[in-house]
């Protein structure tokens, strides 16, 4: 197991400021229900919040009866770019529009691209592959729409973090399937889930560990991640969930990965990496130490340097995806 050692200082401090360590965990659905709630409370009675930065233009659209997506368009934009397709996180059963609002506007602002934000349906009431349906549907409405967005005709890259970040790479690798590969410009995919804890490729899993190392370190626990898997109820081996799984790897556009490391999805995101080398996919990678998932999430003043940092990088990235 991971010791308190191992935490960057910065992230301690922080810790210390909410009153403690804010950790959800299974095995059930109303479990993770709980500890959410409780940690929505704390986040909002010991933090500050920004504003949003309303020189984003933004528009909320039904693009079918149940699915709505939100646009994000940067200031001054001329078009020219290749739209993102984002998936927020949340395990695939919490989160909506405007939980990584903030998010979406920094990213619209740092890399000067139109981002559509899909508000895909939740599990356990909408089970897989809903979420997954529903980001389909919102890749063909934007490339149906790039006259609409000003955006590249026929090209979309695909963006999302944790379960989001899971379903970036899991559409990315549907679309191939349906023969639409050329249309995906690049991947995003930030402290992704890759892979259920008991699906492993066997030649992987000597190195597959973080589950047993950072299993309480993290918001995301080891309990919490098989609830979470449990309420999507995805086949064990489905290879859009477990993209790790997925025969087509090779095919993949560039990607960007980034991984925490006191995550316990930090294996998820390197052996994933490992697997784009060997197929020789074009990569980028970053890992933050010390840190675990979620950290670029929390307005603090002792982790505005690794904010500053990931942002930095998570930039410099989607500019090399859209080169």
């Amino acid at each position: 197991m991971s010791g308190e050692n191992s935490f960057a200082p910065a992230w301690l401090e922080f810790e210390k400021e909410l009153g403690g360590r804010q950790a959800l965990h299974g095995p059930t659905f109303n479990d993770l229900f709980n500890g959410w709630t409780q940690f929505s409370g704390v986040l909002g009675s010991k933090l500050t919040f920004p504003a949003p930065d309303i020189s984003v233009k933004t528009e909320d659209k039904a693009i079918s009866p149940d699915v709505t997506v939100r646009i994000y368009t940067p200031p001054n934009y001329t078009g020219g770019k290749p739209a993102g397709v984002f998936m927020h996180g949340g395990g695939w059963v919490f989160g909506d529009l405007d939980g990584e609002d903030g998010f979406c506007r920094s990213i619209a602002i740092d890399t000067g691209t139109v981002l559509v934000s899909v508000d895909y349906r939740l599990a356990p009431k909408h089970k897989y592959p809903i979420a997954l349906d529903d980001c389909v549907s919102a890749y063909h409405w934007v490339i149906e729409n790039t006259g609409y967005l000003n955006t590249t005709a026929g090209q979309v890259f695909t963006i999302g973090g944790s379960a989001g970040g899971g379903l970036a790479l899991g559409l990315a690798l549907n679309l191939i399937d349906a023969g639409l590969g050329e249309t995906v410009k690049g991947i995003v995919a930030l402290v992704p889930v890759t892979v259920h804890p008991d699906a492993c490729p066997a030649e992987f899993k000597s190195e597959f560990t973080s589950y047993e190392e950072n299993a309480e370190c993290t918001m995301n626990t080891n309990s919490a991640m098989r609830a979470f898997f449990d309420a999507y109820d995805a086949p064990l081996t489905d290879h859009y969930t477990s993209p790790l799984l997925h025969k087509r790897i090779k095919d993949l556009p560039k990607t960007y990965i980034v991984t925490a490391g006191m995550d316990t999805l930090r294996d998820d995101g390197r052996l994933f990496k490992k697997a784009l080398d060997n197929a020789g996919v074009p990569n980028r990678y970053d890992e933050f130490e010390g840190y675990p998932h979620w950290f670029w999430a929390f307005p603090s003043k002792h982790l505005e340097p690794i904010t500053k940092d990931f942002h930095q990088k998570l930039q410099k990235a989607i500019e090399l995806i859209l080169s």
